[in-house]
């Protein structure tokens, strides 16, 4: 079990146990896409590239310098695989409300 950050379009991000990667699944609405964001080094973004376009807008990343736009949920988790620890997880809250 590892604690991720589930952020999903008009609602806060908040804290979440996932067993394994059929969780991630079904928080993301189904298969899912690695993305990273220039700004969050060591932490990824777990997202359902099939919701682009079809659920709102949740929030802008830029990776490489380019910004793109996350669609439906989001799950975050540490690259490697471990825990967010509640330094990762403020980091996340503070990434998230720069982007307002």
């Amino acid at each position: 079990m590892i604690t991720v950050m589930v952020k999903r379009p008009h609602e806060e991000a908040f804290a979440l146990q996932v067993n394994n990667i059929d969780d991630v699944k079904e928080l993301v609405g189904g298969d899912y896409e690695l993305l990273t964001d220039d700004r969050l080094d060591g932490i990824s973004l777990l997202v359902n590239e099939e919701l682009r376009g079809i659920e709102a807008n949740n929030f802008p990343i830029t990776t490489d310098g380019y910004r793109d736009w996350v669609y439906g949920p989001c799950v975050f988790v540490l690259a490697n695989g471990t825990s967010l620890t509640e330094a990762d997880m403020e980091k996340v809250n503070q990434y998230l409300a720069s982007q307002l």
